[in-house]
């Protein structure tokens, strides 16, 4: 009977501790967590980016590829956040995932289609794991404390609405 009950201790210790290493690979990556920072290059080069480095302003985080359609669907809207909202204080990042592509081939995608924001390089994706990544574009929007407020594949009225919030008390 006690070797049974160690037993069941042992086995619920090593689950507990399968579900705390989860847990803390996806840390700071949902809606109500504190962001994950990272720091990543531009693709056109210059001082590496910190995501947490924002002077208190709130930040839009867009991950996406040159290939992926719905991506290059969301460019206007984008374009239109950055001229509305950049003034206003927000601050955008795009998150160039990397599937066999190099990295002036995104410089030269973000040049063709003229992208205001900055566009930062994941090389390796692994800040996209780290996120969480299932898909792209996954949009991520962070109040000015680094608190993700917002997290799904698309600019829903949520979103419109949270980013009308967060922006509000900015000053550009």
């Amino acid at each position: 009977m006690a070797l049974n009950a160690k037993k069941t201790t042992t086995i619920l210790a090593a689950a507990l501790a399968g579900v705390l290493a989860v847990a803390a690979v996806f840390a700071g990556t949902d809606v109500g967590q504190t962001a994950e920072d990272f720091t990543l290059q531009p693709v056109q080069g210059g001082q590496p980016v910190s995501l947490l480095k924002n002077d208190g302003k709130p930040t839009l985080l867009f991950f996406w590829a040159t290939w992926c359609p719905p991506c290059k669907r969301e460019i206007p809207d984008l374009k239109k956040i950055h001229e509305e909202y950049a003034k206003k204080g927000l601050r955008m990042l795009g998150v160039a995932l990397n599937f066999r592509e190099s990295r002036e081939d995104v410089v030269r995608f973000q040049q063709e289609q003229q992208l205001p924001y900055t566009v930062l390089w994941d090389v390796d994706n692994k800040i996209a794991t780290e996120y969480g990544v299932e898909g792209i574009p996954t949009v991520i929007l962070l109040d000015g404390k680094g608190v993700i407020r917002y997290r799904g594949h698309q600019m829903s009225e949520e979103f419109t609405k949270l980013l009308e919030s967060y922006t509000a008390s900015q000053k550009g």
